[in-house]
C-alpha cells in the first residue's frame, strides 16, 4: 500500500507521515529528495538564478511565481527520477510519500491520500521563529494549488488529538485496504 500525505506548509504532514513510520511504512521525503535534486542541479541553478544558496533561490522564487516554475523546471524532473528510484527499491512494501505538492510532481501512484490541513492562524504559530509571517504568506498564495483530496485532516488541535485521528484512519485502512 502506497499512501500519500499532501497539504501546505505547517499542517502536521510530517507528523502524519511519521505515525505510519511508525507502525512499519517505509518514509519518502519529497522534501528531502527536493534538496538532493537541488544539489544535483546546482550548477543550472546557479546559471539561471546567480546563486546555488538554498535560502537565496527561496527569496527569489517565494516572491516570483514565474522564478518558482523556473526552477521546479530544473528540478522536478530529477526529483521524479530520485522518487522513482526509491519506490522501485521499496517494491511489495508500505509506502507513505510525504509530498507537499503532489499535484505539482504528478504523483499518481498513491491507493490512499491524505490532506492534512489547518487554519491560517495555526500555521503562522507554528512557523513562527522558523519564517516571518510575511514570507508565510508568500509561500501559502504559491500553495494555492494543492488542493483538499481523499481523507482530509483537520490538524488546528493537539498533538494527542492528531493521533486519535490518525489511530481512527489506521483502523479503516488495516480493515478495509490490508486485508
Amino acid at each position: 500500500m502506497i499512501i500519500c500525505v499532501t497539504g501546505k506548509i505547517g499542517t502536521g504532514k510530517s507528523t502524519v507521515s511519521l505515525f505510519f513510520k511508525n507502525l512499519g511504512f517505509v518514509y519518502i521525503d519529497v522534501d528531502k529528495l527536493g534538496h538532493k535534486a537541488f544539489e544535483l542541479n546546482a550548477d543550472l541553478i546557479r546559471n539561471e538564478f546567480g546563486t546555488s544558496d538554498r535560502k537565496e533561490v527561496g527569496k527569489i522564487v517565494f516572491s516570483n511565481s514565474e522564478k518558482l516554475r523556473k526552477l521546479e523546471s530544473l528540478v522536478h524532473p530529477t526529483l521524479k527520477e530520485l522518487l522513482d528510484k526509491e519506490l522501485q527499491k521499496n517494491v511489495g512494501k508500505h509506502i507513505v510519500i510525504e509530498a507537499a505538492i503532489k499535484r505539482r510532481l504528478n504523483i499518481n501512484l498513491c491507493d490512499l491520500v491524505i490532506t492534512v490541513v489547518a487554519d491560517k492562524q495555526v500555521i503562522k504559530e507554528r512557523l513562527k521563529g522558523r519564517y516571518t509571517p510575511e514570507l508565510v504568506d508568500k509561500i501559502l498564495n504559491l500553495q494555492e494549488d494543492i488542493l483538499e483530496e481523499g481523507i482530509v485532516i483537520k490538524n488546528n488541535g493537539t498533538y494527542e488529538e492528531l493521533v486519535e485521528n490518525l489511530r481512527k484512519i489506521w483502523e479503516f485502512i488495516s480493515k478495509d485496504f490490508l486485508k
